[in-house]
């Protein structure tokens, strides 16, 4: 795939038909060759059985003139006239003399008594003996004559009889005659064809050859020494790698089998083949590149129309709206040209909608949020002047929920059409989501400015009548100068909501930016950023500040109290902390670090012998949370006091907000044994009856009704009213906020239980807390008997 993609298309056309021919004439050539090589095969054994009857011919004709020729002999009067005289030296030299005129190699006159004439040119010894020579007498008696090649002497002998009848004599005439190179020499010439007679001699397995080989190779002549007629399922014609061969069997004695061998040379034979070989790869080669150069030509002129449509259709994708190509060619490109074109066109109505989609809002058709900020950017880049006025409706969620969708979207539109038409001209309006919209008006100041926003404001909020409906709206108004009150979007964003929210609460009809509110936001946004950081570095302090039992002074228990100091913005109060880990969610991780922290402080001063509890606050969210049970456990796993020695402090607000939740919450901790306490009480909004289903134990009176307490009858009777209550119910009193001797032994007095403020002891850290409780001890007297006023 890799290199399909870099040959490109043309490449790839020119390869796929350059590839088709190159099969096509590949398959065609090699079915011709194949045809031609089989042609010429058949054509050398054609030739080869002529070549075997031609032999056949020679073999035959050449016995039949041998016959002649000793039948002459064997009637000459005076050959027969020396046999008769049974001279034996006389008879040898008429056989001698008549044998040589025929051309016999040897020939021998054998008696009726199996006894030798005569003899001429030495015959072999055993020839009397020899089974063909007795096979030949016999049928030599029957026919007249016989013949029969064998193999005598390592050489190929047509043996020949015939019977010699002289006077007073019968005998039989032997002659051998040799199959030699001139018989070889004139079968090759008439057939074609070369000639080698091959024998297996007496002793020997294999075949030899009978004539002078030393021509041929020793590789060549073991081919055909291999060579068997066997093997070729009787044919007897036989293809090795050099030769077609045809085997005649001209003796099929086992002991001298004798074979004449006609051989056509492979390589000679298909010379022709070879030829027409070299002549189709040439023919192949130039069809080739004749195909690759039309391939070339075709692709090209292909290729060019449907590279100037892919370059097309790319700068379509660029986002470009190019001329469609001016292309040679029909069909399929054409239409595809045709297509790209249309597409374009769909393309560019698509993109006019989403872009319209993405600027505009929905509903009214106005710009939106991110239009209008576009606008803002673009007056601070030109260094304009602006007044920008937002307006909310405040009360368009509760419109959608009880009208419906469909009726807010008509109030949205007729407040649009109203600020459109009140707008004076060239501003700009937009819907910037829900029922908030933002104006660019030309800056203005002092009285127009608030001429024309009170102008805005009463025309949104005269009464409507939508689908027969009087309807009447309340809206929020706000202004921000730019670039004075900002100068980015950013800015304006967070400064614009900052003051929607400073006019919800200050609840005027129009709100102009204040400068130093964005800080504060700031401020608050840092504290946020850096809490997190604070409670991973143990960047938090805790503070302790002293329970004292009234009865007697002693110190049962130290609230703790968490405190910070930011390296750059110096104390921060808890109370502002604490609200803003609220607001953030991070007053979960804040609570899990105050538990741990305090359970290590105990741990510490315990070890030093102090016993004493201790109480720790909850926000109202930590009793939304069900594993703070779980989270109270783990951190006073290790606790050394009774767990009532512990009191989680919890606040009215907290107990009313979701009180089925805090009522679980507060089962659930009382079960772990802790003290379970109502802090800041009095100033909250609890009921008796709610009080009375709390599984609380005691009650905090705010300090508020307490630092005044020597001085303020209201204060005392409320403070007292309180104890009796919660004595009433069964609950403790703890009273913080003691600044004065007086105010301890008025709450003593009373049956208050417990005290704490600044005249026992400020808040001290872990570290100061063991001489705190020293220089406790040295009131306790002071503490047990009334004295004079605490100046």
């Amino acid at each position: 795939m890799g290199i399909a993609n870099r040959i490109g298309f043309r490449g790839r056309l020119v390869t796929a038909m350059v590839a088709l021919v190159a099969v096509v004439s590949i398959s065609i050539g090699a079915l011709l060759m194949l045809y031609l090589f089989e042609d010429e095969k058949a054509r050398a054994v054609e030739q080869l059985r002529l070549g075997e009857r031609v032999a056949a011919e020679i073999l035959e004709r050449r016995t039949s003139l041998i016959l002649s020729r000793l039948d002459v002999v064997v009637r000459d009067f005076g050959f027969r006239s020396a046999l008769a005289s049974r001279d034996r030296a006389t008879a040898d030299s008429a056989l001698e003399n008549q044998s040589r005129r025929v051309g016999a190699r040897f020939a021998v006159i054998i008696g009726s008594d199996s006894q030798v004439l005569a003899t001429a040119s030495t015959p072999p010894e055993n020839l009397r003996q020899r089974a063909e020579t007795l096979k030949l007498l016999a049928e030599a008696q029957v026919n007249g004559f016989a013949s029969q090649i064998t193999v005598i002497d390592g050489r190929a002998i047509e043996l020949v009889t015939l019977p010699v009848e002289a006077p007073g004599l019968r005998a039989q005439l032997i002659a051998g005659f040799e199959l030699g190179e001139e018989v070889a020499d004139i079968i090759e010439r008439l057939s074609g064809t070369e000639v080698r007679y091959r024998a297996k001699l007496p002793g020997d397995d294999n075949f030899q050859f009978l004539s002078d080989d030393s021509a041929m190779s020793d590789g060549r002549l073991r081919e055909l020494a291999g060579v068997s007629a066997e093997n070729q399922m009787g044919s007897r014609f036989v293809s090795s790698p050099h030769f077609f061969t045809r085997i005649l069997i001209l003796s099929d004695d086992p002991q001298t089998s004798l074979q004449l061998l006609l051989l056509i040379n492979r390589d000679a034979s298909l010379a022709a083949y070879y030829k027409r070989a070299i002549e189709i790869l040439l023919l192949i080669s130039g069809v080739l590149i004749l195909a690759a150069l039309i391939a070339l030509i075709v692709a090209r002129s292909l290729g060019r129309p449907v590279l100037a449509l892919a370059e097309y259709a790319k700068s379509i994708g660029d986002g470009a709206s190019p001329e469609p190509p001016r292309i040679r060619a029909g069909g399929e490109l054409e239409e595809l040209r045709h297509a790209l074109g249309d597409m374009l066109e769909k393309l560019k109505d698509r993109e006019a909608q989403i872009r319209y989609a993405a600027s505009h809002d929905e509903i009214t058709g106005l710009p939106n949020a991110h239009a209008f900020l576009n606008s803002v950017r673009e007056g601070f880049s030109e260094n304009q002047s602006y007044r920008l006025f937002g307006l909310r409706i405040n009360e368009l969620s509760n419109i959608n929920d009880t009208l419906g969708l469909a009726f807010g979207d008509k109030v949205l539109q007729a407040v649009a059409d109203r600020l459109r038409h009140e707008l004076p001209d060239h501003s700009e309006l937009a819907r910037t989501g829900g029922g908030e919209f933002l104006m660019l008006a030309d800056a203005c100041t002092g009285e127009a400015l608030n001429a024309l926003a009170h102008q805005l404001l009463d025309a949104v909020q005269a009464p409507l009548m939508i689908d027969n409906t009087p309807f009447a709206l309340r809206c929020t108004m706000v202004s921000l100068q730019l670039p004075e009150d900002a100068q980015d979007t950013d800015q304006v964003r967070r400064r614009l909501n900052l003051t929607f929210e400073l006019a919800q609460s200050t609840r005027q009809r129009v709100t102009h930016y204040q400068p130093g509110r964005d800080e504060d936001h700031l401020r608050e946004l840092q504290i946020i950023s850096d809490l997190t950081s604070a409670i991973a570095d143990m960047g938090l302090h805790m503070n302790y500040q002293p329970k004292l039992a009234m009865a007697d002074g002693s110190l049962q228990q130290v609230e703790a109290l968490v405190r910070w100091i930011h390296p750059e913005l110096g104390f921060i109060s808890p109370e502002e902390f604490i609200f803003l880990a609220e607001q953030s969610g991070q007053i979960t991780d804040l609570t899990r670090h105050i538990l741990r922290r305090v359970a290590q402080d105990a741990s510490h001063w315990h070890a030093s012998g102090l016993d004493i509890g201790v109480a720790i606050n909850l926000s109202t969210m930590d009793l939304t949370r069900p594993e703070l049970i779980d989270e109270v456990a783990d951190a006073f796993s290790d606790w050394k006091l009774p767990m009532s020695a512990i009191t989680l402090e919890v606040t009215e607000s907290a107990l009313m907000d979701d009180p089925e939740t805090a009522l679980e919450t507060l089962g659930r901790l009382r079960q772990l044994g802790v003290t379970l306490s109502v802090d800041d009480f009095g100033t909250g909004y609890s009921s008796l009856s709610q009080l009375r289903k709390l599984p609380v134990q005691e009650l905090k009176i705010d300090k508020s009704f307490v630092l005044k307490l020597d001085s303020e009858p209201q204060d005392q009777l409320i403070v007292r009213s309180t104890i009796d209550m919660a004595h009433g119910l069964g609950l403790k009193i703890v009273a913080e906020g003691i600044e004065n001797r007086e105010a301890w032994h008025i709450l003593k007095g009373w049956g208050c239980e417990t005290g704490q403020g600044f005249y026992m002891s400020r808040p001290v850290g872990a570290s100061d807390l063991l001489a705190t409780v020293n220089k406790l001890q040295d009131m306790k007297p002071e503490l047990e008997t009334p004295g004079e006023t605490t100046p």
